[in-house]
């Protein structure tokens, strides 16, 4: 039987290529991942179209079908979805999918916060593939969440399909150009944003964790189901325990 230790559902967004692969490498043995997707409007990741993806119902007709598959927890896999409209959206989003499935439900940002907490993150510098409005709307979110940002740097991409042609050595060369030494810490956002692989190496180069939204996700996850499993090889976060912020109040 798949998911023997636990099952993992995943509302993602249907032009989002890297999520589900990047979950799927890091699971240990036993849990098994399962998503299923919403439509972001024309592909576009800017505010208003995020907006609009959630203003409708898919995102409780997503959670609905993830029971049937008879997950113990339901992340959002959308960064910029769940804090489009500020601190307090993440958890109105994590609110309406519990409602309509009856399963825990963190979003990605819920799960960043506490995975940069948990990593003991107090200055960021932070890596997007975002247009400057969206990278705007998150510098306000995680400072108003309590962090400071000593930079903010994305690569301009106006869609998801731009983002998902992007790879680890982009990520990369983007992480250099926005790292600081006021910052005790690095984010890469964006759950369709291909840069897993990189991550062990960065922080061995950088000397600094390396939190992205993916792990965040997969880690909060799995500790909410209870695998509390170190996992090496990609990064610090993954060999850490549960912390409650990682729980949807």
């Amino acid at each position: 039987m798949y998911g023997r230790r636990g099952r993992i559902g995943l509302i993602t967004l249907a032009s989002d290529s890297s999520v589900l692969p990047e979950y799927t490498r890091v699971m240990p043995d036993d849990v098994a991942v399962y998503a299923a997707p919403i439509v972001l409007p024309r592909g576009e990741v800017t505010a208003a179209a995020l907006s609009e993806m959630l203003e409708g119902d898919q995102l409780e007709r997503a959670a609905e079908l993830l029971v049937w598959t008879d997950v113990d927890v339901i992340v959002f896999a959308c960064t910029s979805g769940s804090l489009v409209h500020g601190v307090g959206w993440d958890r109105e989003v994590a609110g309406r999918i519990e409602r309509a499935s009856g399963r825990p439900a963190p979003t990605t940002t819920t799960t960043v916060l506490a995975a940069l907490r948990a990593v003991g993150a107090t200055s960021l510098a932070i890596a997007t593939p975002y247009l400057e409005e969206i990278n705007a709307i998150e510098r306000r979110f995680l400072e108003a969440s309590g962090f400071a940002v000593a930079s903010i740097g994305g690569l301009g991409c106006a869609t998801d399909a731009e983002i998902g042609r992007l790879d680890p050595a982009d990520a990369v060369s983007l992480v250099e150009r926005v790292d600081t030494p006021e910052a005790d810490a690095i984010f890469i956002s964006c759950t369709n944003f291909h840069c897993l692989p990189a991550i062990a190496s960065l922080e061995r180069q950088l000397g600094k964790p390396v939190v992205t939204s993916n792990l965040a996700g997969a880690w909060a996850a799995l500790r909410q189901i209870g695998v509390e499993d170190p996992i090496p090889g990609f990064g610090q976060l993954l060999l850490l325990p549960a912390v409650a912020e990682a729980m949807t109040p």
